[in-house]
């Protein structure tokens, strides 16, 4: 005698998997109240077309509650509707190992199928659709007084359609009961055609016969198929249900590559038929337009306008739909030579590429919106900006912080202190005030986000103006998301990439820093950006401004991934002026450096060769230990110059850009590669030194000893280095030149 689970198991087997929603939830109530465990709850489930994998059915069967108001009688009851006798003796659940066995009294497809008769013109289904005439012989009828029951009706009488698999077997069977029967089941919700319980449809049918090189319809059902063949006299598949047309018109896509497959949607169904179509390659013959929801070419095909002659012309009509872009695009690799790509451009010189994202981090209240705008002005004009070239182009500016009077009032002084005339920006300058609807990317707490309304008021206008520098201020209004959520960071970023490209136009992003940043006035690391890596990760270029305690400006390019990256500028900012390259004033070119710079970059310089010709080298690297400010600092020589290491840096800065210092490549005694700063025979002159002698290297405490090589200077693709300088271990630090 078996006990209660193994009847509840065997009572599963032959219920549908794919039931609409509450039915399939009242039965998998019932079968965990029975005891049914939920392994065998779970290959109950696997056949469904919605199966979604073992976690989620796992999710759900926990939310059910076993002692809830659906108990195992529902259960029972629903496997009567499907033919199960509850007197039945099935035999017991199959070990979890071996797969699942049908039980004995389960429905069996090749049985009923065997039981039929050929169907004929006069069945009730055939007459009513209007399909005389059309090819019956995959077709049979369910003989009177048939014991097969399905959801509580007797299916005598129903006609038969079987549901062949790619491989020719029989996978199920699809009945349509007789009118009345057809009518109860409808009047009580439940659907008009019935497939065989316990066999998911795992195929088609086809009504005609398929021939190479002509076309081959996909549809739902039966009728449409008819009134198809009728119109054509070509093959029509059905696929028993939309939501198996996908899967079908796939399986013969791989059966035949060049066969011309078209797609018959229902109305209200085009954009889920073109959506298929260009996955697999498909044309699509759609209803015309005025049909209510869900009507077929059945019933254009039996309506006082339709007709044999309309319906071929529909079908005849069916438009190819593109085949969707591949996500991976393949690259070309054998003419890179012959047709090379054209190399990156920039519309600030090596800062600013085209076609990019770039990131300019600061401090709040350092000066980097005042920056930006200078610069479009430069970009504008086609005039360089700190001594740096511009390539002359439409700019937008996008202030979403500060209102259109702030903005107009910086741009009024610039146009003062440069002597330009306003005119001259005219259809060129392009400046937008979003601070009312500042959010151009918003996403929700873990969501993957969606660009707003002034995302795609900005694209019109880059592609409107052709735009080819476009400048958000700044990315905490920009940007509705978590800053920490590397997922929503990377989509923000890539949607402005997406910007970029419209007009190949360089994107810069102005950002604010983390807090720790902010409050040490330096970007530790190198980390000139808030929150998740993906800022830094995303841009293609990165630059961060700081102000030194001299009150001077430092902008260094921490990133550059299109070329080698450009030296620190250092900035002064008058008191009513605007920030000016500390070596040259503005356009002019004219030498600004003030006497007493020159004289601590030549006391310096006289320093730094002192320790390099006893083998005691700097390192060009901030981070280093041996950086030149921890080297020098103990001396009373550089302690009379009263230099901190915001100004020693900048010092350095000058001398770099003066080309007095230059980085040098070497191994030392224990041959681990080194680097270190040398003073060039142009900086020596300038500190007045002679020329050095034949080099002889001594052993230093430092350990940094060894003949150097060629210059060689930082920068480059990358943005750190790692270092490791013996007793002076450093982490991963930035490259700076």
């Amino acid at each position: 005698m078996l006990n209660e689970i193994d009847r509840a198991s065997a009572a599963l087997e032959v219920i549908p998997n794919d039931l609409p929603g509450e039915d399939w939830l009242r039965v998998s109530m019932a079968t965990k109240s029975a005891g049914v465990d939920f392994e065998t709850w779970h290959s109950w489930c696997k056949g469904a077309s919605n199966y979604r994998g073992e976690n989620d059915c796992r999710a759900r069967w926990k939310s059910i509650d076993a002692t809830g108001p659906i108990q195992a009688g529902t259960l029972y009851k629903t496997a009567a509707e499907y033919g199960w006798r509850i007197g039945a003796s099935p035999r017991p659940a199959p070990a979890k190992a071996k797969p699942t066995a049908k039980p004995a009294n389960s429905v069996n497809a090749e049985a009923v199928w065997g039981r039929c008769l050929p169907a004929t013109s006069q069945h009730p289904y055939i007459v009513g659709k209007g399909a005389a005439g059309v090819p019956l012989d995959g077709l049979r009828v369910l003989p009177d007084g048939d014991p097969l029951r399905i959801m509580g009706e007797s299916m005598a009488g129903a006609l038969v359609a079987p549901v062949m698999r790619p491989d020719g077997t029989l996978a199920t069977l699809q009945l349509i009961p007789t009118p009345e029967v057809a009518a109860r089941l409808k009047a009580a919700g439940k659907p008009g055609k019935l497939n065989l319980p316990g066999c998911p449809v795992q195929g088609w049918f086809t009504v005609g016969q398929i021939k190479p090189g002509e076309p081959l319809y996909i549809v739902e059902g039966l009728g449409t198929a008819w009134a198809v063949w009728q119109a054509t006299g070509a093959a029509a598949v059905v696929a028993f249900g939309w939501g198996n047309v996908g899967k079908v018109a796939g399986a013969l896509r791989h059966q035949d590559n060049a066969a011309r497959l078209v797609l018959c949607p229902d109305t209200g169904k085009e954009t889920d038929a073109h959506k298929i179509a260009a996955d697999i390659g498909c044309a699509v013959a759609t209803m015309p337009e005025g049909w209510p929801a869900n009507s077929d070419i059945n019933d254009l095909f039996n309506s006082p306008d339709g007709g044999f002659d309309v319906v071929q012309a529909l079908l005849e009509s069916a438009t190819e739909t593109p085949k969707a872009e591949p996500l991976l695009k393949p690259v070309s690799v054998f003419d890179v030579m012959s047709n090379p790509s054209e190399p990156p451009r920039f519309v600030w010189d090596g800062y600013l590429p085209r076609g990019n994202v770039a990131l300019l981090g600061a401090h709040g209240g350092t000066g980097k919106s005042t920056i930006a705008l200078m610069l479009a002005v430069c970009a504008v004009l086609g005039r360089p900006m700190f001594g740096v070239d511009t390539e002359a182009c439409p700019v937008l500016f996008v202030s979403l912080e500060d209102g259109s009077n702030v903005v107009r009032h910086r741009l009024a002084s610039i146009c003062k202190a440069w002597l330009i005339d306003p005119e001259q920006l005219r259809d060129r300058l392009h400046i937008v005030d979003g601070t009312e609807h500042p959010e151009l990317f918003t996403a929700e707490t873990r969501g993957a986000g969606e660009k707003t309304a002034s995302y795609f008021e900005l694209r019109k206008i880059v592609q409107s103006e052709n735009i080819g520098l476009v400048m958000v201020d700044n990315a905490s209004d920009a940007f509705g998301g978590d800053e920490i959520q590397r997922r929503q960071v990377r989509a923000f970023m890539r949607t402005l990439a997406e910007v970029a490209r419209l007009t190949d136009s360089a994107v810069m992003l102005l950002a604010h820093v983390d807090k720790n940043t902010s409050r040490n006035k330096r970007a530790e690391g190198g980390e000139g950006y808030s929150g998740s890596t993906a800022w830094h990760n995303s841009a293609r270029s990165r630059l961060f401004l700081t102000r030194g305690d001299d009150g001077l400006l430092t902008l260094e390019h921490q990133k550059s991934n299109l070329g080698k990256k450009r030296e620190p500028l250092t900035l002064n900012w008058l008191e009513g002026g605007f920030p000016q390259l500390i070596e040259s004033g503005g356009f002019d070119g004219s030498r600004q450096q003030g006497r007493a710079d020159d004289d601590r970059a030549a006391a310096l310089l006289r320093l730094i060769a002192e320790f390099e010709s006893r083998g005691q080298y700097c390192s060009p690297l901030p981070q280093a230990r041996n950086n030149v400010y921890a080297m020098l600092r103990s001396e009373p020589q550089f302690q009379a110059l009263k230099l901190n290491s915001d100004s020693t840096k900048r010092i350095l800065n000058q001398c770099q850009r003066a080309k007095w210092l230059e980085p040098l490549d070497y191994r030392s005694i224990d041959r681990k590669p080194r680097q270190r700063w040398t003073v060039t025979p142009d900086g020596r002159d300038f500190a007045g030194l002679p020329a050095p002698t034949a080099p002889t290297y001594h052993e230093s405490a430092q350990g940094y000893e060894g003949a150097p090589t060629a210059p060689t200077y930082t920068g480059g693709v990358g943005d750190r280095a790692r270092t490791n300088e013996g007793a002076h271990d450093c982490a991963e630090v930035e490259v700076l030149a």
